[in-house]
């Protein structure tokens, strides 16, 4: 039976430059390339691990397969790769993939039970892949002591966000996988242009709209604001979802028999969003994706974004792909004057597949791609800026580079941070509340309507 609970329930019950990467099939690094234990990096040590009350040696001499999507991840973590077939003996076989060309290979190996990938990502088709037996719960390994040691790992270590989402969002009382990547959301402004027309950083929905209103008339060339309006589960709802959450409302308010997204807190947070994109957002807001946000800032033709991932930090500040590096600043983002401030996070998890071939050794390398001592690690040499672990953030070193505000800021998103409680049929009728929700910025149909429909339809697929 599936089990929603929320996060307060969650706590009280838990103990334990952007898109990049490889392409193809490839194996997970070698001694020459590695920078890894092999070539003498003394910051990343196998004592590290071989401290931990864990037998790393126990499956020497087999392999695992991962299935990847490009990501930062893939690139920040194959380097150090070696130390962790060192420290096992198992061999680590990649397979990554351009996304949409990795959604439809992942579908088509858990789907036909072919089992080509241990361990491969996952996102919010979590709860559908859990209820269909497509990936194993990681609890009987968590209780086996000869592969896990609590005081090691320290699991409090990892945000309550992604520990919340790699139980199903509430909806599963076991590990559906290991968090490995968490993206949050921040509001970006030009630092340069609050200074010259003497405005403040905004903490409240009124303010934001009265700062994106105060550049969108009397800063020339520089639109208000701009945020996605583009279709899709990742897209506008993704930063809609935050705001409904900031009103006091929620996706459902029954599951699955009442959807949220009709109710009072839904439609006054979507009446804020559209009619911020369609006041002071660009032309054919409708349509812009998040890469089109990010290159929308970066070219120096918005004044804001007002919620937006985290992860745009590090192309926004850079001089070679931004035209206003030296102006950027990022804020938390705002809430409502009664609301609560509530943004959204998403976490990339890897999981093991139901007929993995090594599931062990997967268990072995999500365990060590996690820990501490690896994430400290990729965060340090690389412009990695996504982990897991609250230690990262708080590690005096890494905020010195990426940025002390930045860093303080994102740790406290991530604290406060309330994921969305995707469940199995989220792919199926969030594409069509993103599909309703377009329209309404595009301006072809009103917000009620289209909150309305989205709220029917999602009740529709969840009684099938």
């Amino acid at each position: 039976m599936t089990i929603q609970r929320n996060r307060r329930d969650f706590i009280k019950t838990t103990s334990v430059g952007l898109l990049g990467g490889l392409a193809g099939c490839t194996r997970g690094g070698s001694s020459d390339d590695s920078g890894g234990a092999e070539s003498g990096n003394p910051s990343l040590s196998l004592n590290e691990y071989e401290n931990a009350d864990i037998d790393w040696q126990q499956f020497e001499g087999s392999s695992i397969n991962i299935g990847a999507v490009q990501h930062p991840w893939v690139s920040a973590i194959e380097p150090v790769v070696p130390v962790f077939e060192e420290l096992t003996g198992v061999e680590v076989n990649w397979n990554v993939l351009p996304e949409q060309e990795y959604r439809t290979k992942r579908l088509t190996d858990v789907g036909t039970g072919a089992g080509e990938w241990d361990v491969f990502f996952v996102d919010q088709v979590v709860n559908q892949f859990r209820e269909a037996g497509w990936i194993q719960p990681l609890d009987p390994y968590f209780a086996d002591d000869s592969m896990y040691d609590e005081d090691w790992y320290a699991m409090d270590d990892l945000f309550e966000a992604t520990r919340w989402q790699a139980h199903g969002g509430g909806y599963s009382d076991t590990w559906t996988g290991s968090p490995i990547t968490v993206e949050v959301q921040t509001q970006f402004y030009r630092t340069d242009l609050y200074e010259e027309h003497g405005l403040e950083v905004a903490e409240t929905f009124e303010e934001f709209r009265s700062n994106a209103r105060t550049l969108h008339e009397k800063a020339p060339d520089v639109i208000g604001t701009t945020g996605r309006g583009q279709q899709g589960y990742g897209m506008n709802i993704y930063v809609l979802n935050t705001f409904i959450r900031e009103h006091g409302a929620q996706l459902w308010d029954d599951y699955p028999d009442n959807s949220g997204l009709d109710s009072e807190g839904a439609l006054s947070a979507a009446e804020w969003y559209v009619n911020l994109l369609q006041d002071y957002g660009p032309g054919g807001v409708a349509s812009q994706t998040w890469s089109d946000v990010l290159s929308t800032m970066q070219s120096g033709r918005a004044g804001h974004i007002v919620s937006d991932a985290n992860l745009f930090w590090p192309n926004l500040v850079d001089q070679e792909t931004s035209d206003v590096a030296e102006d950027i600043g990022v804020a938390k983002v705002p809430a409502p004057v009664d609301g609560e401030f509530a943004p959204n996070a998403y976490a990339w998890q890897i999981s093991i597949s139901e007929n993995a071939s090594n599931p062990e050794g997967a268990f072995l390398f999500m365990l060590w791609a996690s820990s501490e001592p690896t994430n400290t690690w990729i965060h340090l040499n690389s412009s990695a800026a996504f982990s897991v672990r609250q230690s990262v953030w708080e590690n005096e070193e890494f905020r010195s580079r990426v940025g002390e505000n930045f860093a303080q800021v994102t740790l406290e998103s991530l604290q406060a941070a309330a994921p969305d409680p995707f469940d199995s049929y989220y792919p199926q009728w969030g594409q069509t509340y993103s599909e309703e929700l377009q329209t309404a910025i595009g301006g072809n149909q009103d917000v009620k309507e289209a909150m309305t429909s989205a709220a029917t339809v999602a009740e529709g697929i969840t009684s099938e």
